[in-house]
């Protein structure tokens, strides 16, 4: 059998041709018997047996195959659907998730919220919108819903999760706020959330206005931090703090509301300064009440802010290391300058030593307080240097007898000068019982020397015959003060009170610039602030030069050099020294040995010669030291020269008819009227460090 379509050859029982696939169909014959068959009935057509279920079958195969094509067509159909809706929900997602991104540009944090919280309803825990909404609750500050919905997330494990969570747990409370130095404001704050902070994270803002912090500290949880707020008058006003604190992109903001403190005026004045450990400043102040005049106590360096201007320069805050009262802590440099003209009686001078002499064993050498000892009448004179050697300072105070003049101005002159060399805290005290008529130096003269030097004078006046008017304008122009008294034993009284004053004075300490000469003009700014006061002064100075500790390589230096006993005087001074002292033969030996190396014949030692109580003259040394050793020259010591001029200082001088090498008192500049002594002179300075 032949397929009707393809016309290949196929199995007589096949259903489908092998070769295309087409169904098989089979024609109906009719069963007849051949001609000549003995039976003679007709066969009736009849279909094959297997004809009766051909035909069913190839109606099903037909009906596959569109409802095949429908199934996958239908599937096709919904997957299509899911795609699509799956794709739109992406695009709504993404969408969203640009409009939140710009919200949060445009700072419009709810809308970026509204956003987010869309986009989480099309994709749960999709990690860009937790974390992005995470962000937003943080920008707001809603740290505990920035908390929920990262704990909610499931993405413990990201880095970005962890960041947000830590800085979600970021919480400031304010603990207290201290205004006892104000304008300093010091906050102290509680830090919620394992986070370190520096002063770069804050910026604080007082009514609008914005502060820098000047000093921070974190331990812990616990934050301290300080800022100079805008000053404020004595009365309380109410103040608005708005601190805000970034952590990388997110900025927390707080506010607190203070009141400012009511404060008591304070007068402030400084009084002296000292450079000798550059750049290490020291301040002498004296802070007083307003209306009382009674220290102002108990404060500290934080009481203070000091702004220095170097010339040409603007003001730059200085840190304060310390402030203290001077009292029990450093010492004082007094200078006594007493008269001994003549008008003082024995009896009174009795008195003036007494009263001294119990004063200089009342000070705190323990702490630093040096006396020197100057009296004064037609000239001055050193009866004790510097010391801390009350056995010292009692000889040179015993040494004194009433002669000659007053010159009161002079003497205070030169107090201001070795006072000044001392540095620290200094003052000269000088009493007089009458007007000065010797000195060359005039009161306006010592009022600029002072103030230069920033020494203050007190001047105490006794007796009929003083200038009141004019030793009170000196006095207070220095910064001192001046009292008038009847009775000599009132000085005790008065030695104290001006020894507690000063001994009332702040020293503040703080650091300047290094890279600057120590001894250029600078001009001060301070104020304090502290134990309900309130101050300011403002000084303008240039640092004077003080001897400090100047060490010496050798203890004697000897200088030729034609000079007068008062210049060469001050040389020595000006070197940390004195002129040579001699208390043995070894002593003048040696001082000897060294003119002679030196080619000098007068050579100036550091001596006086007085008149004592019975008209003898005797000599006295600047030291105060015993004048036990004595190699005078024949006639000598005469205290008038052949011409009547009065001589006062001792010369060691070498004249070979006389015996050599012996001691004389000269005037003040002998190579005046000895020509010889011309270009043969000199002095030894001696040094005790």
């Amino acid at each position: 059998m032949f397929c009707t379509k393809c016309g290949k050859q196929i199995e007589d029982s096949a259903v489908f041709c092998r070769h295309c696939g087409n169904p098989v169909k089979r024609k109906l014959q009719s069963q007849k018997e051949p001609e000549g068959s003995c039976t003679e009935d007709t066969a009736e057509e009849t279909e094959p047996e297997e004809s009766s279920e051909e035909e069913p079958v190839n109606f099903r195969r037909k009906l596959m195959w569109p409802l095949l094509f429908t199934g996958m067509l239908l599937v096709a159909i919904v997957l299509g659907v899911i795609v699509f809706q799956l794709a739109r929900a992406e695009l709504q997602y993404r969408d969203l998730i640009g409009q939140a991104e710009s919200y949060v540009e445009e700072e419009d944090y709810e809308g970026a919220e509204e956003a987010y919280l869309k986009a989480l309803e099309l994709k749960k825990n999709r990690s860009e919108a937790v974390l992005g909404m995470a962000r937003v609750y943080i920008l707001q500050q809603k740290l505990q819903q920035a908390e929920e919905a990262l704990a909610n997330s499931g993405m413990q494990e990201s880095g970005e999760y962890q960041r947000l969570l830590e800085i979600a747990g970021f919480e400031l409370s304010l603990e207290g706020i201290d205004t006892a130095h104000f304008p300093i404001v010091r906050m102290n704050l509680n830090c919620n959330g394992n986070r370190e902070l520096t002063s770069e994270n804050i910026t604080i803002l007082e009514d609008g206005q914005e502060f820098a912090v000047t000093d921070y500290q974190q331990q812990g949880n616990a934050i301290s931090l300080q800022y100079e707020t805008a000053d404020s008058g004595y009365e309380s006003e109410r103040r608005n703090i708005r601190l805000s604190v970034r952590i990388d992109e997110f900025v927390f903001e707080y506010t607190w509301d203070y009141d400012t403190p009511v404060f008591l005026p304070a007068d402030v004045q400084v009084v002296s300064t000292d450079v000798s450990e550059y750049p290490k400043v020291k301040v002498y102040l004296r802070v007083d009440d307003a209306q009382s005049q009674d220290t102002v106590e108990a404060l500290g360096a934080d009481a203070f802010v000091v702004r220095e201007r170097l010339e040409g320069g603007e003001y730059l805050a200085r840190e304060v290391h310390s402030a203290e009262i001077l009292e029990g802590n450093q010492g004082l440099n007094i200078v006594l300058a007493a008269d001994k003209s003549n008008s003082i009686y024995e009896s009174d001078m009795e008195k003036i030593k007494q009263v001294m002499g119990d004063f200089v064993l009342s000070l705190h050498y323990e702490v630093g307080d040096k006396a020197e000892i100057l009296a004064f009448d037609s000239i001055v004179q050193q009866m004790c240097r510097y010391t801390d050697d009350t056995s010292l300072l009692i000889n040179g105070i015993h040494n004194m007898s009433p002669d000659g003049l007053t010159a009161l101005y002079d003497a205070i002159y030169t107090g201001i000068n070795h006072a000044g060399l001392q540095g620290g805290a200094r003052c000269v005290i000088a009493f007089t019982d009458g007007m000065d008529n010797m000195s060359s130096h005039t009161p306006d003269q010592v009022i600029e020397y002072a103030l230069t030097n920033q020494v203050p004078v007190y001047i105490i006046g006794v007796g009929d015959s003083v200038a009141e008017s004019t030793l009170r304008y000196t006095a207070e122009s220095t910064g001192g003060r001046y009292w008038y008294i009847d009775e000599l034993y009132d000085l005790e009284e008065i030695f104290n009170e001006i020894y507690t004053e000063q001994k009332k004075l702040y020293v503040v300490e703080y650091e300047s610039d290094s890279s600057i000469d120590a001894y250029q003009w600078r001009q001060l700014d301070i104020r304090l602030s502290g134990n309900g006061y309130k101050g300011e002064t403002e000084f303008e100075f240039e640092p004077v030069h003080s001897l400090g500790d100047v060490e010496h390589t050798s203890r004697y230096e000897i200088f030729r050099e034609d000079l007068t006993w008062e210049q060469a005087a001050q040389r020595c001074q000006d070197m940390g020294g004195h002129l040579a002292t001699v208390t043995s033969e070894d002593e003048e030996n040696i001082l000897i040995q060294m003119a002679e190396d030196a080619g000098i014949d007068f050579v100036w030692l550091g001596g006086y010669t007085s008149y004592d109580e019975n008209g003898q003259v005797f000599g006295h040394w600047v030291t105060g030291e015993e004048f036990s050793y004595e190699a005078w020259c024949q006639d000598e010591p005469s205290r008038i020269d052949k011409d009547g001029t009065e001589e006062w200082y001792i010369m060691l001088w070498n004249i070979p008819a006389l015996g050599g090498w012996t001691w004389n008192d000269q005037r003040n500049d002998p190579a005046s009227a000895m020509e010889a002594m011309r270009e043969n002179m000199g002095y030894i300075c001696e040094f005790d460090s």
